[in-house]
């Protein structure tokens, strides 16, 4: 009776023990998830920006997309009042691909380097430890292709003065790998890469409830 009572004891502080590794491991794991969610992720966040933008950039300094007058045509009559605003497609195509492709390249060399990290005492979930202990570097990977699209945007600016712009919005998503969790971080950014002030009456067509939104890409 004795040893049985002995084994159902040893069974109890067995499962107690096991009980209190697991609560203390989701624990852990936890406050780093918290912490990659509060920080962690706006530096993963603001380095993706840098990127996309400096991609943005160096796409720009292609010969095609030198003469900004490339993107859009615009005409006038003899009152000096616009009849037509027409983008050029396979110059705005050709830009958008060449965006793609070096954002797609940059960002895939920026998870490479996996250069983002947090302190181990972040499991602990205090601030006064989170900056002591070695660290942790996260693994990331870009998760498909990023996507790549364009807008055009009317807005009126004085008597017969319209500000047109073309902006580039880019949209990726980012997986962050942490012991046993995946999380995913999404970025989206615009960059402008045209302007040009019209001076001249413009149809009121081109503009969307006073907004001066168009010819969305």
């Amino acid at each position: 009776m004795r040893k049985k009572t002995k084994k159902i004891k040893a069974f109890i502080i067995l499962c107690v023990f096991i009980g209190i590794i697991t609560a203390c491991f989701l624990s852990f794991r936890q406050n780093l998830i918290n912490y990659t969610e509060k920080y962690a992720k706006g530096l993963i966040t603001t380095r993706v920006v840098d990127v996309l933008n400096n991609s943005t950039t160096q796409a720009l300094e292609g010969e095609w997309f030198q003469d900004k007058s490339n993107f859009y045509e615009i005409r006038y009559d003899s009152e000096g009042n616009v009849t037509l605003i027409s983008a050029d497609m396979v110059v705005i195509n050709a830009l958008m691909r060449d965006v793609a492709a070096y954002s797609q390249t940059n960002v895939n060399q920026m998870c490479a380097k996996e250069d983002v990290e947090v302190p181990y005492s972040s499991i602990f979930g205090s601030v006064l430890l989170g900056n002591y202990g070695g660290k942790y570097t996260f693994n990331l990977e870009l998760l498909g292709n990023i996507k790549c699209s364009y807008r055009t945007t009317f807005q009126s600016v004085g008597v017969n003065q319209t500000l047109l712009c073309m902006y580039i919005d880019l949209d990726v998503d980012i997986s962050v790998m942490l012991p046993l969790y995946v999380d995913n971080v999404n970025v989206s950014t615009s960059m402008v890469v045209y302007q040009n002030l019209i001076v001249g009456k413009v149809p009121d067509f081109y503009f969307d409830s006073g907004n001066g939104l168009d010819l969305i890409g």
